[in-house]
């Protein structure tokens, strides 16, 4: 699927308006691609400002005013045929649709002023998408995409003896899984992800009501190399890598906890 056909059906996908393959098609599209699942965040985002901000119930003859307008309107518009369309453009201001046409305008400006809103937000994605390594935004993608479903695990255990052998047959290597509730990090349980063309483990955790995402995945040499933070798309991005595996924790959680979690792995 192509990011113009993905972007007009992401806001069906959040609202849960598209089923079958459509739905597997977005769903797969937002696996793959960075900037497609910012968006989708995005749109997330402000739909629940939007909510948050609140609504003024309509008045209860408000339906009827609406299809009186609309009726007039089409009778207009049968009249209006074959005229010059610039003329019947030039001829709506004169029209007069009562008190509710007010209350229609500013919802109008509203709307208007959450598509300004998503535009930027639009173009930020598609602009970032130009920086930083095909790694870091697969690792953003990934985090996106698991904040996007109604569960970001697959084996749902704070129980590590539990969480750890699922992964047995799926990936090649045992990820090192520890149950950090005493520490102020409980775990939620773990699931596969796609990061840089290979399946790696993903191991999740809570901290108040941020998400931490702890990618895994074997290390080409057994070197150890010490924590490194970055920041991309307004998250915290911690790497390192032990043992012979690498890990990448990201979250909105602030770098002082991140680092403090990444401690007690």
């Amino acid at each position: 699927m192509q990011c113009d056909r993905a972007r007009d059906m992401i806001g069906a996908y959040i609202d849960g308006e598209l089923t079958g393959p459509d739905r597997q098609a977005v769903a797969g599209h937002l696996q793959s691609c960075a900037a497609c699942a910012a968006l989708a965040q995005d749109l997330v985002r402000i739909g629940r400002q939007v909510a948050a901000a609140g609504r003024e119930p309509a008045p209860k003859a408000l339906a009827l005013r609406v299809r009186a307008a609309l009726a007039e309107e089409a009778a207009s518009q049968q009249e209006l045929q074959g005229n010059d369309p610039a003329e019947h453009v030039l001829q709506l201001p004169r029209r007069r649709h009562g008190a509710w046409g007010t209350s229609m305008v500013r919802q109008a400006a509203a709307i208007a002023t959450a598509c300004v809103v998503s535009s930027a937000l639009t173009w930020g994605a598609l602009t970032w998408t130009g920086s930083g390594t095909s790694l870091e935004r697969d690792i953003v993608s990934a985090h996106v995409r698991s904040l996007l479903q109604e569960s970001p695990i697959q084996i749902a255990s704070s129980d590590s003896h539990s969480v750890k052998p699922w992964f047995n047959g799926r990936i090649d290597f045992a990820p090192d899984v520890k149950d950090l509730t005493s520490e102020g990090f409980p775990l939620l349980g773990g699931r596969l992800d796609y990061i840089d063309e290979r399946r790696v483990g993903a191991i999740v955790y809570r901290r108040r009501l941020h998400t931490v995402n702890v990618f895994m995945w074997p290390a080409a040499s057994a070197e150890p190399k010490p924590p490194r933070m970055e920041t991309a798309k307004g998250y915290n991005i911690l790497r390192w890598s032990r043992g012979g595996v690498i890990y990448w924790a990201i979250s909105d959680l602030n770098a002082g906890e991140l680092r403090q979690l990444q401690s007690l792995m």
